[in-house]
């Protein structure tokens, strides 16, 4: 008797991911403004009825590719805050952790640089990507708080801290791209965190 074929296991998820990838690259090509939802759908492959199956309008889905981007960040930061590391340790995986994202993200990277990525999402969509944006900076802070001796009490103003932080990874991020470095971004942390400690006057 012969075997029964297996059936095809279909990943449910596959084809937004598909639409999400397709969207990011014509967002990074051309920027908002001058894309239409057909072309997404043609670039991922998939009928314009499923696009909508999955997203609601042109907002939506690039809220969506927004949003994916700074969830992924989160839960490396919220990853990172579980491993027990203390110290200039800590800070220097934190700032590897942020380098890599942003060298997973250069595409990104090099059109907010060239001014290309105006905001393209509605009043509640921004809303809820600040939200994550918050709780991105509320896991950095935590880990500032892991890192230091005193959890941080002798940092002066732990927000502005937070924000130093990330803003000097994105420089060093940008200083990549306007002088055309190659290498992995992560060879800066080092960089980052001394410059962040000669500020911040966080007790190690």
């Amino acid at each position: 008797m012969p075997a029964r074929p297996r059936p095809v296991v279909r990943d449910p998820d596959a084809k937004r991911r598909h639409i999400l990838e397709a969207a990011r690259r014509l967002l990074t090509e051309r920027g908002f403004q001058d894309i239409v939802l057909d072309e997404v759908a043609a670039k991922a492959g998939v009928a314009k009825g499923t696009l909508f199956l999955h997203f609601k309008n042109k907002d939506d889905l690039f809220s969506a590719v927004f949003s994916e981007m700074v969830d992924a960040l989160g839960l490396e930061l919220s990853a990172l805050a579980k491993t027990g590391l203390k110290g200039k340790e800590m800070l220097v995986a934190a700032a590897k952790v942020i380098l890599n994202h942003f060298d997973r993200n250069r595409d990104f990277m090099g059109q907010i640089g060239a001014g290309r990525l105006p905001g393209c999402c509605g009043e509640r969509s921004r809303g809820r990507l600040m939200d994550k944006f918050r709780a991105n900076h509320a896991a950095l802070r935590e880990i500032l708080a892991l890192a230091s001796c005193d959890g941080a009490r002798s940092v002066r103003d732990p927000d502005f801290a937070v924000a130093a932080f990330f803003g000097l990874c994105r420089s060093a991020a940008v200083r990549d791209l306007v002088h055309r470095r190659e290498g992995a971004l992560e060879r800066e942390a080092e960089r980052v965190v001394a410059f962040f400690l000669d500020g911040s006057g966080i007790a190690l």
